[in-house]
Protein backbone atom coordinates (compact mmCIF):
# COMPACT_ATOMS: atom_id res chain seq x y z
CA UNK A 1 0.00 0.00 0.00
CA UNK A 2 0.65 3.56 -0.16
CA UNK A 3 2.58 5.10 2.59
CA UNK A 4 -0.35 7.07 4.44
CA UNK A 5 2.23 10.60 3.86
CA UNK A 6 1.04 10.32 0.25
CA UNK A 7 -2.34 10.39 0.85
CA UNK A 8 -4.12 13.82 -0.21
CA UNK A 9 -4.18 16.25 2.73
CA UNK A 10 -6.36 17.27 3.98
CA UNK A 11 -8.30 13.76 3.21
CA UNK A 12 -10.62 14.02 0.11
CA UNK A 13 -12.74 11.66 -1.51
CA UNK A 14 -10.43 8.47 -2.05
CA UNK A 15 -10.10 6.82 -5.42
CA UNK A 16 -11.36 2.90 -5.05
CA UNK A 17 -9.82 0.30 -6.46
CA UNK A 18 -11.93 -1.37 -9.32
CA UNK A 19 -11.49 -3.42 -12.03
CA UNK A 20 -10.83 -1.45 -15.44
CA UNK A 21 -9.54 -2.55 -18.71
CA UNK A 22 -7.75 -0.47 -21.62
CA UNK A 23 -9.19 -0.55 -25.01
CA UNK A 24 -8.01 0.39 -29.04
CA UNK A 25 -10.59 3.70 -29.85
CA UNK A 26 -13.34 1.86 -31.67
CA UNK A 27 -16.57 3.82 -32.99
CA UNK A 28 -18.99 3.07 -30.42
CA UNK A 29 -16.27 4.57 -28.06
CA UNK A 30 -18.09 7.40 -25.86
CA UNK A 31 -14.85 9.13 -24.90
CA UNK A 32 -14.72 12.15 -27.45
CA UNK A 33 -11.57 11.68 -29.64
CA UNK A 34 -10.57 14.76 -28.67
CA UNK A 35 -9.81 13.72 -25.03
CA UNK A 36 -8.88 10.01 -25.75
CA UNK A 37 -5.83 9.07 -23.98
CA UNK A 38 -6.43 12.10 -21.18
CA UNK A 39 -5.47 10.80 -17.67
CA UNK A 40 -4.64 14.71 -16.21
CA UNK A 41 -5.06 18.33 -17.22
CA UNK A 42 -2.31 21.04 -16.30
CA UNK A 43 0.35 18.73 -16.23
CA UNK A 44 3.47 17.55 -17.83
CA UNK A 45 6.95 14.95 -17.70
CA UNK A 46 5.28 12.39 -16.40
CA UNK A 47 7.38 9.91 -13.77
CA UNK A 48 4.88 7.33 -13.01
CA UNK A 49 5.73 4.37 -10.56
CA UNK A 50 3.74 1.28 -9.78
CA UNK A 51 4.17 -0.17 -5.72
CA UNK A 52 5.72 -3.25 -5.81
CA UNK A 53 2.57 -5.26 -3.83
CA UNK A 54 0.12 -3.50 -6.04
CA UNK A 55 -0.91 -0.76 -3.61
CA UNK A 56 -1.24 1.61 -5.86
CA UNK A 57 0.33 3.93 -7.99
CA UNK A 58 2.52 7.55 -7.68
CA UNK A 59 2.93 10.15 -10.33
CA UNK A 60 5.41 13.00 -10.29
CA UNK A 61 4.99 15.61 -12.73
CA UNK A 62 5.78 19.41 -13.49
CA UNK A 63 2.96 22.02 -12.51
CA UNK A 64 4.75 25.54 -14.02
CA UNK A 65 8.20 25.76 -12.50
CA UNK A 66 7.60 22.90 -9.62
CA UNK A 67 7.21 19.44 -9.13
CA UNK A 68 3.54 18.00 -7.81
CA UNK A 69 2.65 14.40 -6.84
CA UNK A 70 -0.74 12.51 -7.70
CA UNK A 71 -1.67 9.34 -6.11
CA UNK A 72 -3.92 6.30 -7.86
CA UNK A 73 -5.16 3.04 -7.47
CA UNK A 74 -4.98 1.77 -10.46
CA UNK A 75 -2.76 4.13 -13.04
CA UNK A 76 -5.70 5.91 -15.00
CA UNK A 77 -7.42 7.58 -12.03
CA UNK A 78 -5.41 10.42 -10.52
CA UNK A 79 -6.07 12.24 -7.30
CA UNK A 80 -5.72 15.98 -6.96
CA UNK A 81 -2.04 16.53 -6.45
CA UNK A 82 -1.25 16.21 -2.90
CA UNK A 83 0.17 19.10 -0.33
CA UNK A 84 2.59 20.83 0.17
CA UNK A 85 4.28 20.25 -3.01
CA UNK A 86 7.06 17.43 -2.74
CA UNK A 87 9.79 20.01 -4.71
CA UNK A 88 10.08 23.78 -5.36
CA UNK A 89 12.66 25.71 -6.96
CA UNK A 90 15.91 26.24 -4.43
CA UNK A 91 16.16 29.63 -2.53
CA UNK A 92 19.62 29.70 -2.78
CA UNK A 93 20.98 32.10 -4.94
CA UNK A 94 23.95 29.98 -6.31
CA UNK A 95 21.73 27.32 -7.16
CA UNK A 96 21.30 25.69 -10.48
CA UNK A 97 17.97 25.56 -10.25
CA UNK A 98 16.46 28.56 -8.98
CA UNK A 99 13.54 29.51 -11.67
CA UNK A 100 12.30 25.99 -12.72
CA UNK A 101 12.60 22.20 -11.88
CA UNK A 102 10.93 19.19 -13.30
CA UNK A 103 11.03 15.38 -12.31
CA UNK A 104 12.59 13.53 -14.68
CA UNK A 105 13.05 9.67 -12.95
CA UNK A 106 12.14 7.99 -9.33
CA UNK A 107 14.34 5.26 -8.21
CA UNK A 108 12.76 2.89 -5.55
CA UNK A 109 15.85 1.73 -3.53
CA UNK A 110 14.39 -0.74 -0.89
CA UNK A 111 15.26 -4.46 0.22
CA UNK A 112 18.99 -5.61 -0.96
CA UNK A 113 20.12 -2.32 -2.82
CA UNK A 114 19.09 -0.30 0.41
CA UNK A 115 21.12 -2.19 2.81
CA UNK A 116 24.28 -1.24 0.31
CA UNK A 117 26.68 0.67 1.40
CA UNK A 118 26.44 2.93 -1.67
CA UNK A 119 23.08 4.22 -0.32
CA UNK A 120 21.60 5.29 2.59
CA UNK A 121 19.24 2.57 4.18
CA UNK A 122 17.06 4.98 4.90
CA UNK A 123 16.59 7.06 1.69
CA UNK A 124 13.73 4.79 -0.33
CA UNK A 125 13.30 7.42 -3.17
CA UNK A 126 15.83 8.68 -5.07
CA UNK A 127 14.19 11.60 -7.80
CA UNK A 128 16.48 12.88 -10.63
CA UNK A 129 15.32 16.10 -12.04
CA UNK A 130 16.49 18.95 -14.07
CA UNK A 131 16.76 22.47 -12.64
CA UNK A 132 17.22 25.80 -14.17
CA UNK A 133 17.98 29.35 -13.94
CA UNK A 134 15.61 30.78 -16.54
CA UNK A 135 12.05 31.01 -16.16
CA UNK A 136 11.44 29.46 -19.55
CA UNK A 137 12.29 25.85 -18.93
CA UNK A 138 8.83 25.86 -16.68
CA UNK A 139 7.17 25.64 -20.78
CA UNK A 140 6.12 22.65 -21.88
CA UNK A 141 8.71 22.02 -24.88
CA UNK A 142 11.80 24.45 -23.54
CA UNK A 143 14.06 25.62 -26.69
CA UNK A 144 17.31 24.15 -27.56
CA UNK A 145 19.13 27.29 -25.58
CA UNK A 146 17.61 27.24 -22.32
CA UNK A 147 19.95 25.99 -19.90
CA UNK A 148 19.39 23.24 -17.53
CA UNK A 149 21.16 21.03 -15.68
CA UNK A 150 20.50 17.85 -13.32
CA UNK A 151 20.07 17.60 -9.96
CA UNK A 152 19.10 14.77 -6.84
CA UNK A 153 17.11 14.43 -4.23
CA UNK A 154 16.37 11.70 -1.68
CA UNK A 155 12.68 11.31 0.26
CA UNK A 156 11.59 8.41 2.81
CA UNK A 157 7.99 8.80 1.90
CA UNK A 158 8.04 10.87 -1.94
CA UNK A 159 6.78 14.01 -0.25
CA UNK A 160 9.34 15.02 1.55
CA UNK A 161 12.76 15.72 -0.28
CA UNK A 162 16.28 16.36 0.81
CA UNK A 163 18.19 17.86 -2.16
CA UNK A 164 21.51 15.81 -2.28
CA UNK A 165 24.87 18.37 -3.34
CA UNK A 166 26.30 17.33 -6.73
CA UNK A 167 30.28 17.95 -7.70
CA UNK A 168 29.37 20.96 -9.98
CA UNK A 169 29.32 24.52 -8.12
CA UNK A 170 25.62 25.06 -8.21
CA UNK A 171 25.07 21.58 -6.76
CA UNK A 172 23.88 19.75 -9.97
CA UNK A 173 25.23 16.66 -10.61
CA UNK A 174 27.20 17.17 -13.84
CA UNK A 175 27.90 20.55 -15.24
CA UNK A 176 28.09 21.75 -18.66
CA UNK A 177 32.47 22.72 -19.20
CA UNK A 178 31.91 25.92 -18.45
CA UNK A 179 34.70 28.43 -16.41
CA UNK A 180 37.24 26.35 -17.87
CA UNK A 181 35.90 23.30 -15.33
CA UNK A 182 36.59 20.57 -18.16
CA UNK A 183 37.01 20.71 -22.29
CA UNK A 184 33.41 22.24 -23.94
CA UNK A 185 31.97 19.17 -25.65
CA UNK A 186 28.97 18.28 -27.43
CA UNK A 187 26.43 18.86 -24.10
CA UNK A 188 27.71 22.62 -24.09
CA UNK A 189 24.05 24.24 -23.52
CA UNK A 190 22.69 21.74 -21.05
CA UNK A 191 22.03 18.55 -19.36
CA UNK A 192 18.72 17.86 -19.17
CA UNK A 193 16.16 15.04 -18.54
CA UNK A 194 18.63 12.82 -16.25
CA UNK A 195 16.98 8.86 -16.18
CA UNK A 196 18.50 6.29 -14.58
CA UNK A 197 18.74 2.78 -14.85
CA UNK A 198 20.23 0.49 -11.56
CA UNK A 199 21.63 -2.21 -14.26
CA UNK A 200 23.61 -3.85 -10.61
CA UNK A 201 24.96 -2.69 -7.64
CA UNK A 202 27.26 -0.34 -8.20
CA UNK A 203 26.48 0.30 -11.84
CA UNK A 204 23.95 2.81 -12.59
CA UNK A 205 23.38 4.72 -16.06
CA UNK A 206 22.26 8.39 -16.37
CA UNK A 207 20.53 9.31 -20.01
CA UNK A 208 19.91 12.59 -20.46
CA UNK A 209 19.84 14.99 -23.78
CA UNK A 210 21.39 17.90 -25.11
CA UNK A 211 21.55 20.31 -28.15
CA UNK A 212 24.93 19.97 -29.98
CA UNK A 213 25.56 23.24 -31.81
CA UNK A 214 28.19 21.97 -34.10
CA UNK A 215 25.01 19.58 -35.38
CA UNK A 216 22.25 21.59 -34.51
CA UNK A 217 20.37 19.05 -33.15
CA UNK A 218 19.67 17.35 -30.09
CA UNK A 219 20.86 14.30 -28.49
CA UNK A 220 20.77 11.69 -26.24
CA UNK A 221 23.95 11.01 -23.97
CA UNK A 222 25.07 8.74 -21.26
CA UNK A 223 26.62 9.39 -17.88
CA UNK A 224 28.01 6.27 -15.47
CA UNK A 225 28.07 5.91 -11.50
CA UNK A 226 28.72 3.36 -8.65
CA UNK A 227 26.93 5.42 -5.99
CA UNK A 228 23.86 7.36 -8.01
CA UNK A 229 25.79 11.14 -6.88
CA UNK A 230 28.89 11.05 -8.63
CA UNK A 231 28.65 10.52 -12.67
CA UNK A 232 31.30 10.55 -15.16
CA UNK A 233 30.16 10.78 -18.81
CA UNK A 234 30.29 8.34 -21.51
CA UNK A 235 29.78 10.70 -24.84
CA UNK A 236 26.41 9.94 -27.17
CA UNK A 237 24.32 7.15 -27.77
CA UNK A 238 21.31 8.06 -29.94
CA UNK A 239 21.25 11.12 -32.17
CA UNK A 240 18.84 12.29 -35.11
CA UNK A 241 17.55 10.35 -37.79
CA UNK A 242 17.70 10.68 -41.73
CA UNK A 243 16.63 13.57 -43.75
CA UNK A 244 12.94 13.17 -43.91
CA UNK A 245 12.64 11.31 -40.59
CA UNK A 246 9.93 12.02 -37.84
CA UNK A 247 13.35 12.50 -35.54
CA UNK A 248 15.90 14.08 -38.24
CA UNK A 249 16.04 17.16 -35.97
CA UNK A 250 17.71 15.54 -32.82
CA UNK A 251 16.04 13.01 -29.90
CA UNK A 252 15.79 13.77 -26.80
CA UNK A 253 13.63 12.86 -23.23
CA UNK A 254 14.84 9.17 -23.50
CA UNK A 255 13.86 6.70 -21.07
CA UNK A 256 15.06 3.55 -20.79
CA UNK A 257 13.77 0.14 -19.36
CA UNK A 258 14.62 -3.58 -19.38
CA UNK A 259 12.48 -5.30 -21.25
CA UNK A 260 11.62 -8.82 -19.13
CA UNK A 261 10.40 -11.24 -21.99
CA UNK A 262 13.71 -9.62 -24.29
CA UNK A 263 16.24 -9.09 -22.07
CA UNK A 264 17.26 -5.97 -23.67
CA UNK A 265 16.86 -2.84 -23.30
CA UNK A 266 14.28 -0.32 -24.62
CA UNK A 267 14.03 3.37 -25.03
CA UNK A 268 11.17 5.72 -25.77
CA UNK A 269 12.21 9.33 -26.97
CA UNK A 270 10.98 12.80 -28.18
CA UNK A 271 11.60 12.84 -32.26
CA UNK A 272 11.69 16.16 -33.42
CA UNK A 273 11.02 16.60 -37.29
CA UNK A 274 12.21 19.49 -39.78
CA UNK A 275 9.18 21.54 -38.99
CA UNK A 276 9.33 21.06 -35.21
CA UNK A 277 6.67 18.72 -34.69
CA UNK A 278 7.08 16.51 -31.79
CA UNK A 279 6.50 12.82 -31.76
CA UNK A 280 7.52 9.37 -29.63
CA UNK A 281 9.86 7.08 -31.36
CA UNK A 282 11.59 3.96 -29.79
CA UNK A 283 14.52 2.20 -30.23
CA UNK A 284 16.73 -0.88 -28.34
CA UNK A 285 19.64 -2.39 -27.80
CA UNK A 286 21.56 -5.29 -26.07
CA UNK A 287 23.18 -4.06 -23.68
CA UNK A 288 22.10 -0.48 -23.14
CA UNK A 289 25.39 1.03 -24.08
CA UNK A 290 25.73 0.90 -27.55
CA UNK A 291 23.95 -0.33 -30.74
CA UNK A 292 20.82 1.23 -30.66
CA UNK A 293 19.31 0.59 -33.25
CA UNK A 294 15.09 2.03 -34.27
CA UNK A 295 12.49 -0.46 -33.50
CA UNK A 296 10.90 1.19 -36.69
CA UNK A 297 11.34 4.28 -38.67
CA UNK A 298 7.99 5.31 -37.87
CA UNK A 299 6.87 6.83 -34.76
CA UNK A 300 5.42 4.80 -32.12
CA UNK A 301 3.02 7.48 -31.09
CA UNK A 302 2.21 10.75 -32.60
CA UNK A 303 0.21 13.85 -31.93
CA UNK A 304 -4.08 13.64 -32.27
CA UNK A 305 -5.34 14.57 -35.65
CA UNK A 306 -7.87 16.72 -34.26
CA UNK A 307 -8.28 20.43 -34.34
CA UNK A 308 -9.36 20.27 -30.56
CA UNK A 309 -7.12 17.34 -29.39
CA UNK A 310 -5.65 17.99 -26.10
CA UNK A 311 -2.46 16.51 -27.81
CA UNK A 312 -2.64 18.12 -31.10
CA UNK A 313 0.78 20.03 -31.01
CA UNK A 314 2.95 17.42 -29.70
CA UNK A 315 3.40 14.60 -27.40
CA UNK A 316 6.88 13.78 -25.53
CA UNK A 317 8.30 13.16 -22.35
CA UNK A 318 7.66 9.36 -22.32
CA UNK A 319 7.78 7.09 -19.37
CA UNK A 320 7.27 3.66 -20.35
CA UNK A 321 5.73 1.26 -17.99
CA UNK A 322 6.15 -2.81 -18.18
CA UNK A 323 3.37 -4.00 -16.35
CA UNK A 324 2.35 -7.80 -14.90
CA UNK A 325 2.37 -9.44 -18.55
CA UNK A 326 5.57 -9.95 -20.44
CA UNK A 327 4.03 -8.05 -23.19
CA UNK A 328 1.90 -5.51 -21.97
CA UNK A 329 3.26 -1.92 -21.50
CA UNK A 330 1.89 1.45 -21.00
CA UNK A 331 3.37 4.50 -22.20
CA UNK A 332 2.43 7.56 -20.21
CA UNK A 333 4.05 10.65 -22.37
CA UNK A 334 2.86 15.16 -21.87
CA UNK A 335 0.57 15.81 -24.81
CA UNK A 336 0.94 20.00 -25.74
CA UNK A 337 -2.15 21.49 -27.18
CA UNK A 338 -2.69 23.65 -29.75
CA UNK A 339 -3.47 26.96 -27.38
CA UNK A 340 -0.08 25.52 -25.65
CA UNK A 341 -1.13 23.61 -22.70
CA UNK A 342 0.36 20.79 -21.06
CA UNK A 343 -1.83 17.64 -20.21
CA UNK A 344 -0.66 13.86 -19.06
CA UNK A 345 -2.14 10.88 -21.21
CA UNK A 346 -1.33 6.86 -21.42
CA UNK A 347 -1.12 4.64 -24.03
CA UNK A 348 -0.82 0.89 -24.58
CA UNK A 349 1.15 -2.10 -26.15
CA UNK A 350 0.00 -5.22 -25.83
CA UNK A 351 1.58 -8.18 -28.20
CA UNK A 352 5.46 -9.02 -28.98
CA UNK A 353 5.84 -6.12 -31.46
CA UNK A 354 6.22 -3.16 -28.96
CA UNK A 355 5.87 -1.10 -32.50
CA UNK A 356 2.92 0.61 -31.94
CA UNK A 357 0.51 1.70 -28.70
CA UNK A 358 -2.87 2.94 -28.75
CA UNK A 359 -3.93 5.66 -26.48
CA UNK A 360 -6.39 4.40 -24.47
CA UNK A 361 -9.94 4.38 -23.51
CA UNK A 362 -10.55 3.62 -20.37
CA UNK A 363 -13.78 1.83 -18.95
CA UNK A 364 -14.50 1.17 -15.89
CA UNK A 365 -16.41 -2.64 -15.81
Amino acid sequence: MLPAALLPSPPGRLLVPAPLRCHAPTQHSSSPAAARGLLLRGAGSPVVKRASDGGGWLLWHQSGARVALATSPDGLRWSAPVTPDPLLPSEDWWAFDTAAVRPSDVLLISGPAASSRRFPSSAVYWLYYAGSTDGRFGSAFPAADVPALPGLAISQDGRNWARIEGAHHTGALLGVGEDGEEPRGWEARCIAAPKVVMHADGDLRMYYHSFDEMSQRHAIGLARSRDGIRWTKMGKVLEGGRAGSFDECGVRHGHVVRDRAAGRYVIVYEGVDADGRVSIGMAVSEDGLKGWRRSSEMPVLCPSEEDEGWDGAGVGSPYLVQMDGAYDWRLYYMGVGRDGKASIGMAYSEGQALQKFEKCDAVLM
